[in-house]
């Protein structure tokens, strides 16, 4: 069907996230269009069939208004490989004469209810059938979504969301051009809800002041939905509404009143962001909100890389925060392709503003990475590894991001080809020269220098393994990194949930030079303060254990100012609501920042990690104090407890902690 006017490109990606109902339509529906047949060869001399559909279902008014006729015709063809695939599997349409194909089609979809995707384009929308019920059409269709939870919520979770107001609840399939929704199912029960619409489209929030009344309706509800998709979207004929508003008037409950939530708000959800100091919170940044949720799609949908999202979250703060990220684990979970991936939201090129920086075993200084000058010639000779290059362009444009990953950085010793960069990352913007030779040596490649200056749009990241190959890390580089090991989602989860993480040839990246809300938000004037009495109070703790154990071992200031810089910066979606619980991300960093430092032999590290003997644990210190009653105030350091009980295996193992 031919459009009235061309639609924007966010009208369009709406619809091709929404689904409708229809019938095939008939001669008297195509009154008053130009159209004479419901189905018929689109040429003399084309194979391709056209079929019209009446729509049963709201086609919302921000879409009709572009549709050519206002009856609710939808036409379609075989020339959509959709449409052609259903044809093919239900009556083999390549293998009909020509003389049959008008019938058979004619037969497949008389008195039947036709669910259907649109596709626009440029000048004209088409309708892509998705399936075809064998139940006979109704007159008129309501839509009731369902929401789609993240992996590890339940059903409690998205009551907890409905009671409490205000949090963002996903309905997958229904984008806000429609009206919003009066009912939700999940799990047999039903919701009347009112809620808000988000900058998301869709992204629904309960409106506060509005109480949400439920009732598990089961088998009733199966009864009456003619079509569904997944557990997603419910279409339910337009007359049985009121069968529903009256069965819940009669016997639903109000689910505030229902249920009592007297435990913690955690208990149920992330923290809201009442509950974060009013000084760390952050407010609502659109962009970065965006670069999130397409950096998550890129990985998952495009990449087909599924991490934990919230360890995702977690590097991003990292990068924000810190002048180098490293992410670790085993190897082939692809962490250097996360990395990429994020380059690549950002809108950087690999080989331009981004490039990979493989590290050797043989490197053993700085100039194996950089260069060197040689006196005698004057040429400067810069590594193969473009990383002066591409430093020099960072000072040239520092309106612009750039990004540096140094691949497996722990295959040699960093410390060694790494040190000046060391130096480099606790020092302010100003005062963040990296020397490449001396002012009073002369060079005559007139591009080089002897200092560049190292802007803050320079992301530096590294990758590791641990392994027999590798190398440790020295207590010093750990004061200045974050290290951040990302857990894959298991096979089970991503198999169960895998119709959300459909493939996706290609994600368009964030559109700007220079991405400014990577800039760090917090008060450096007033680092400390950024955390609470009770915060602080567990580090003293934690420092004075390590402390104990080896003079050498604590937490310095340089990691304190790291963990109070990282929980100011969480971001926050659409609502207000951080993306990361405050409790969550202190826990993150419990394990990145002070947990990486708990390595090396029994001695040391038996008393604190505990032991692990015939499967059975017995915790030793630090869980001791992150169990405690004061430690309960902060977080429930499900996370920190986890990896001391991977480094008693690993000291069960090898009688060592890498």
């Amino acid at each position: 069907m031919r459009l009235l006017n061309k639609m924007n490109p966010e009208l369009e990606k709406k619809i091709k996230d929404s689904y409708f109902v229809g019938r095939l339509a008939t001669k008297e529906d195509l009154s008053g269009t130009f159209l004479d047949r419901p189905i018929k060869f689109i040429g003399e001399n084309s194979d391709d069939i056209q079929f019209h559909i009446k729509c049963l279902s709201p086609i919302p008014e921000e879409v009709s208004k572009h549709l050519t006729f206002q009856n609710k015709i939808l036409t379609g063809n075989t020339r959509s490989r959709q449409n052609l695939k259903i044809f093919n599997n239900k009556i083999n349409l390549d293998r009909l004469f020509f003389t049959e194909r008008i019938e058979k089609v004619k037969e497949l979809l008389s008195d039947k209810l036709i669910v259907f995707k649109l596709d626009p384009k440029p000048e004209f929308i088409y309708v892509d059938i998705a399936k075809i019920e064998n139940i006979k059409p109704g007159t008129s269709y309501s839509l009731i979504p369902g929401p789609s939870l993240k992996i590890g919520e339940s059903i409690e979770d998205l009551e907890t969301k409905l009671a409490k107001k205000g949090y963002p609840i996903t309905l997958k399939y229904y984008p806000n051009i429609f009206d919003p929704p009066e009912f939700i199912y999940f799990e047999d029960y039903l919701y009347q809800v009112d809620m808000n619409q988000s900058m998301n489209p869709t992204t629904y929030s309960q409106k506060d002041g509005v109480d949400v009344r439920f009732m598990k309706i089961g088998d009733d509800f199966a009864d009456m939905v003619h079509a569904r998709i997944d557990g997603d979207l419910y279409f339910v004929e337009l007359n049985r509404l009121g069968d529903l508003r009256d069965k819940m008037n009669d016997e639903g409950k109000n689910l505030t009143e229902h249920y009592s939530y007297t435990d913690p708000v955690e208990d149920h959800l992330e923290s809201r962001p009442g509950q974060i100091p009013e000084d760390n919170l952050n407010a609502f940044n659109k962009n970065e909100f965006e670069f999130l949720s397409k950096f998550l799609k890129k990985a998952q949908n495009q990449y087909r890389l599924f991490y934990n999202e919230k360890d995702m979250i977690s590097f991003h703060i990292s990068v924000k925060t810190n002048m180098l990220t490293i992410i670790g684990g085993m190897s082939g979970t692809g962490k250097t392709q996360l990395a990429k991936i994020y380059g690549e939201t950002l809108g950087l090129e690999l080989g331009k503003r981004m490039i990979i920086v493989p590290i050797s075993p043989s490197y053993k200084e700085p100039n194996d990475i950089l260069g060197f000058l040689n006196p005698s010639t004057g040429v400067y000779h810069e590594s193969e590894t473009g990383l002066v290059s591409l430093l020099l362009e960072a000072e040239k444009y520092s309106d612009r991001t750039f990004m540096v990953i140094f691949d497996e950085m722990n295959l040699s010793q960093v410390e060694h080809w790494f040190s000046p960069f060391i130096s480099l990352l606790e020092l302010d913007e100003d005062n963040r020269y990296l020397t490449l030779f001396s002012e009073q040596d002369r060079c005559i490649n007139g591009q080089y220098k002897s200092k560049i200056k190292i802007h803050n749009n320079v992301i530096f990241v590294g990758t590791v393994n641990y392994d027999e190959t590798t190398t440790e890390f020295s207590d010093r580089l750990l004061d200045r990194a974050n290290v951040i090991y990302p857990r894959k989602m298991s096979f089970l989860d991503i198999k169960k949930n895998y119709s959300k993480y459909e493939k996706i040839t290609e994600i368009e990246p964030v559109s700007m030079l220079n991405a400014s809300f990577l800039k760090n938000t917090a008060n450096e004037k007033d680092i400390l303060n950024l955390l609470t009495e009770e915060e602080a109070s567990l580090l003293d703790e934690l420092h004075a254990l390590l402390h104990t154990y080896d003079r050498q071992r604590g937490i310095s200031f340089r990691v304190v100012n790291g963990i109070a810089r990282f929980i100011s910066n969480i971001p926050v979606n659409e609502v207000g609501e951080p993306m990361i619980s405050r409790k969550e991300a202190f826990d993150f960093q419990v394990s990145q920042r002070v947990l990486s430092k708990v390595k090396g032999i029994e001695t040391f590290v038996g008393p604190l990690v505990g032991d692990y003997r015939d499967s059975s644990y017995e915790e030793g210190e630090l869980v001791k104090i992150l169990t405690s009653e004061r430690a309960k105030q902060v977080s429930s350091f499900h996370y920190s407890i986890e990896i001391i009980k991977q480094k008693a295996k690993e000291l069960a193992l090898y009688g060592y902690v890498q």
